[in-house]
């Protein structure tokens, strides 16, 4: 245990690992800064009405609207609710297999694979609908603009700069005697011959914290700015919310039933989960490879290079490769803004970004009322 004091030791007392974590912060506040005074006025606007009236928009909600004061906020809310009905009690997700199999039409056993997946988020759709997901408010008409800067621009931020915190931290940990000149000291005896394995089990939970400490200094001004006190118990697949992927857009249908704030927990969790996962990569890379720049030159050609396959399969349309190159971590990260959900070509299997987690591992050893073309 005093080892892996002094190993977590190493790597926190490194400068540049804070002059780094300063430097992401200050870039997560340039992106906060940018949302415009307009939007958060009406987003904290919408907040309030619903902590008055309630996330499910019914004939209650309607008559409580309307006997609010007139702004332009709530005049725009009224007109956005008006006449609102559960799109998920006549959505077809049909129409989805047969767009995303005709996408993959060249390889037979993708289409199949496709089709599946589809016949599966069916039952979803009539679960959506029996719990009337589609009539929560969520924030209104600006709950796409503010769920995709939250789940994609501001939580793709943090998860990359995690990742590389902690595929860097990783690295140094593993070549720190080889840097210092003392590699050979160590393993001159059984504890430092052991070393490798304590560097890597102190490095996962070291990743984790990174990735912790991010996320809670990045996303604690922008819950000061942005009120969600009255938004936590909305579900994620309000009508008001949408996922696009190939310019098709549809509902956001999730596996499981998710209110914002079990969303956000579970996005916050497997983000963790994701970082340490590319810290074990990180730590195959600097195995393999004894020194720490040439490891970081092979961790980014493993990274980098996962996505230059996946783009390669698609152009040459070999779909059913394609579909099994998307497990890898990688493809996590860019698909943040849509986690639990069918994620459209970028998974095959329900919960996929779940799944993918065990990759390092195996290494190491408006509304729409239907899809729609934009």
């Amino acid at each position: 245990m005093s080892q892996a004091v002094c190993e977590w030791r190493k790597l926190f007392r490194l400068p540049a690992l804070w002059v780094f974590l300063a430097l992401y912060l200050a870039f997560n506040g340039l992106l906060i800064a940018t949302l415009t005074p307009y939007d958060r006025a009406f987003f904290n606007e919408t907040f309030q009405t619903a902590k008055a009236l309630g996330q499910q928009v019914d004939e209650d909600f309607w008559a409580g609207l309307d006997a609010m004061p007139a702004t332009e906020s709530r005049d725009l809310l009224l007109e956005s609710v008006t006449g609102m009905e559960d799109i998920f009690e006549t959505y077809d997700t049909g129409e989805l297999a047969d767009f995303y199999a005709g996408v993959v039409e060249k390889s037979p056993t993708a289409v199949t694979w496709m089709t599946w997946k589809y016949s599966l988020l069916a039952e979803r759709v009539e679960h959506l609908a029996w719990t009337n997901a589609a009539m929560d408010l969520y924030a209104g008409p600006s709950t796409y603009g503010s769920h995709q800067f939250l789940f994609s621009s501001l939580f793709r931020a943090i998860l990359c700069e995690s990742a590389i915190l902690a595929m860097l931290g990783t690295l140094y940990l593993l070549g720190y005697e080889g840097m210092h000149r003392t590699e050979c000291l160590a393993c001159s005896s059984r504890t430092g011959r052991r070393l490798r394995r304590l560097k890597v089990l102190v490095a996962l939970p070291a990743s984790a914290a990174l990735h912790g400490l991010l996320a809670v200094c990045t996303l604690a001004p922008y819950f000061l700015l942005y009120d969600y006190s009255g938004i936590w118990d909305a579900s994620v697949s309000s009508q008001f919310n949408y996922f696009s992927d190939m310019l098709v857009v549809r509902p956001f249908l999730t596996w499981g039933d998710f209110t914002v704030g079990q969303y956000l927990a579970a996005a916050l969790a497997l983000g963790a989960v994701l970082t340490t996962a590319f810290s074990l990569l990180a730590s195959v890379c600097g195995t393999l490879v004894r020194n720490p720049y040439l490891a970081a030159l092979a961790l980014g050609v493993v990274c980098f290079g996962g996505m230059g396959l996946i783009s390669v399969l698609g152009e040459l349309g070999w779909w059913a490769a394609y579909l099994i190159a998307c497990f890898q971590p990688v493809m996590i990260w860019l698909s943040c803004s849509a986690w639990f959900t069918e994620l459209g070509l970028s998974a095959l299997l329900p919960w996929q970004e779940t799944i993918k987690r065990a990759e390092p591992a195996a290494f190491g050893r408006r509304s729409p009322v239907g899809p729609r073309l934009v």
